[in-house]
């Protein structure tokens, strides 16, 4: 969910791009010697082949292998070294990765950054090594968790066409047969100036921010010439279910997964739906928690959001916990029967402007940071959205009416684009 804030950050926002197409997001901040610095390339896991998923968060593990100026584990080991952190992670949009350090080192890690970029040293050891930790990773977040291969199933049924299909971390079969030609084509074809989104905030003005990163990244050139081609899914013209039983389920959890427009379709249209959701289903405050959970006692826990900031469509989803054996059939007629009475009749101005206020005043807590601007900045970026439409999201915020929420609601619940999931002992 993007948050933002209109209180003066935006005035320290600058961007510009070098002549191999990289993108640089300045967020000048001052109040600490210290520097969060990410650099976002606009693909993740929604560029790989069929029958090659998982290569891009295999390439986000390589990326800390070494290149030959700075070979094996120089980088983290400096970042360390000077009380900095680090971390990356894959979706299905972006990889990122990102470090948090004193400002003194800038130059330094811009100069690590860009040596990585296209210098990485790959060995065929090094593939297999890291072959057998993603595998393990792959038990120990998803094979080992029933709640999540329930959700990995939903989601391949729900996109039966698209990369946001396939699992991020990749299918084991396909994960075990990827090879060093695999990776080091992924490599080449997709880490470049091009796909790259720099984003640094912090201690760090405009003029020393180009000097250092045009030194370092503008004579990198791009080799690939390969292009991002949406695909697009059919519409679910049937009701789907998926059951999964496990012995070591204690209790039975409901879920419900629906294929949504994202923000890039509308800015003030996923925000109308988001506050709709934040109302209805966001959390301990919401009218369903309530409903269900104080009130009549059926649940104890259910909730569900809406997730707009995507290339491709967003999704809306939901949970729910009985408090006992409950078909789940009819915990989804509960749920949606209720949406309806609360859309209709609960849905205020009142309560709208609360939330408008909790989503303004949540954005200027965020922003009011180091790592989090340059977060916001890069994902937004990342997935297609312009800086005037991140710097415009308040004003499309002030502009949300009770009518338009709950046209985006009643919209919601005629979508028959979804997937309904049970998880059970």
């Amino acid at each position: 969910m993007l948050l933002l804030s209109s209180s003066g950050v935006f005035a320290k926002v600058k961007q510009f791009s070098l002549s191999n197409g990289m993108k640089v997001v300045v967020i000048e901040n001052d109040r600490a010697p210290v520097i969060a610095q990410m650099i976002w390339y606009n693909f993740g896991s929604n560029v790989e082949q069929k029958g090659k998923s998982g290569l891009a968060h295999f390439m986000e593990h390589l990326m800390f292998k070494g290149t030959k100026k700075h070979p094996d584990n120089y980088y983290s080991n400096f970042i360390s070294k000077i009380g900095g952190s680090e971390n990356a992670f894959t979706s299905y949009d972006y990889t990122a990765y990102y470090q948090i350090y004193p400002s003194e080192h800038f130059e330094k890690i811009i100069e690590l950054e860009a040596d990585r970029m296209k210098n990485l040293t790959l060995t065929k050891k090094n593939v297999e090594i890291e072959k057998n930790v993603i595998l393990e990773e792959r038990f120990q977040r998803i094979e080992s968790d029933p709640s999540s291969l329930l959700d990995e199933s939903m989601r391949s049924i729900l996109y039966p066409n698209h990369p946001y299909g396939r699992p991020i971390i990749g299918w084991k079969h396909e994960i075990v047969e990827l090879n060093y030609d695999d990776i080091k084509s992924f490599y080449k074809t997709h880490y470049e100036p091009r796909n790259a989104i720099l984003v640094i905030s912090g201690n760090v003005n405009l003029k020393k921010a180009k000097e250092i990163v045009k030194k370092n990244f503008s004579k990198i050139k791009n080799v690939s010439t390969s292009e991002f081609k949406e695909t697009l899914d059919p519409d679910l013209n049937s009701q789907v279910f998926v059951e999964k039983k496990h012995p070591t389920v204690k209790q039975d959890i409901w879920k419900k997964l629906y294929r949504a427009d994202s923000y890039n379709k509308s800015i003030k249209r996923g925000i109308a739906l988001d506050l709709g959701m934040k109302i209805i289903a966001g959390g301990t405050s919401s009218l369903l928690y309530d409903e269900f959970v104080n009130r009549k006692k059926i649940f104890s826990m259910v909730g569900g959001f809406y997730q707009g900031l995507s290339r491709g469509e967003g999704y809306v989803y939901f949970y729910a916990i009985p408090n006992e054996k409950i078909e789940p059939k009819k915990i989804d007629n509960l749920i949606m029967d209720q949406i309806k009475i609360l859309v209709k009749n609960e849905l205020s101005s009142e309560r709208l402007e609360t939330e408008k206020k909790k989503y303004l005043y949540d954005s200027i807590y965020r922003m009011d940071g180091i790592l989090k601007p340059s977060e916001i900045y890069g994902e937004a970026l990342t997935v297609g959205l312009k800086l005037s439409d991140i710097e415009n999201w308040n004003k499309n915020l002030d502009d949300v009416t009770l009518e338009l929420v709950k046209e985006e609601m009643f919209k919601f619940i005629e979508n028959k684009n979804y997937v309904i999931g049970s998880l059970q002992n």
